[in-house]
């Protein structure tokens, strides 16, 4: 009843690492941080994700959430669930240095009065990133590789028990993390993938 009266909308989870939505999101982000290690460009990854309707790209939400506070997470999950959560080198290489996203101005994008500014261009000469573009990767296979990121670990939710069915992983990654709900939610659209 206080989720209603504050204007949420409750899911009921049981207890585990990540609970939904970040144990959904961890794969998601580590994904990108591969993407830009075979040399995609920033902009590429993020885009990827607004064309299919997230409202922002997995690389500039690291840098909203916070780089310090996406590496506590990432090693959260990665203590939890062993190697298939480790965090991609890329990630782990930025949380060494003084990049902490938006927060400080500076992450994988510049931010100047806390608005975005463009990529950081000297991100990819400090993590050792390829070259911008190197990566051949269209933007369908992008897409695909982020999506099936969340698809395969919501199935691992729904195995453990954390929630009761598809429906409120649909309903907790639509109000949890803006997944475009003209798609019916993450499960509701891997059902209609041929």
């Amino acid at each position: 009843h206080l989720a209603v009266r504050m204007g949420k909308v409750p899911v009921l989870c049981s207890d585990g690492p990540g609970f939904l939505v970040n144990r959904i999101l961890g794969p998601y982000l580590n994904e990108a941080g591969h993407l830009l290690a075979q040399g995609v460009a920033i902009q590429d990854v993020d885009r990827a994700a607004t064309d299919f309707g997230m409202p922002m790209g997995p690389v500039r939400l690291l840098d909203e959430v916070g780089i310090d506070v996406a590496r506590h997470a990432g090693a959260t999950l990665h203590q939890a669930f062993g190697d298939r959560m480790a965090p991609s080198p890329i990630l782990d290489r930025l949380g060494d240095s003084d990049r902490l996203g938006k927060k400080n101005g500076r992450g994988f994008y510049l931010y100047r009065n806390g608005r975005e500014s463009g990529v950081d261009e000297s991100v990819y000469g400090d993590l050792e990133l390829p070259t911008p573009g190197a990566g051949r990767t269209s933007q369908d296979e992008i897409r695909h590789r982020l999506v099936l990121s969340m698809i395969n670990e919501a199935a691992r939710i729904l195995e453990d028990g954390i929630v009761r069915g598809a429906a409120e992983v649909d309903v907790g990654m639509i109000m949890g993390t803006g997944f475009p709900p003209f798609r019916g939610g993450l499960l509701r659209f891997a059902d209609d993938q041929h």
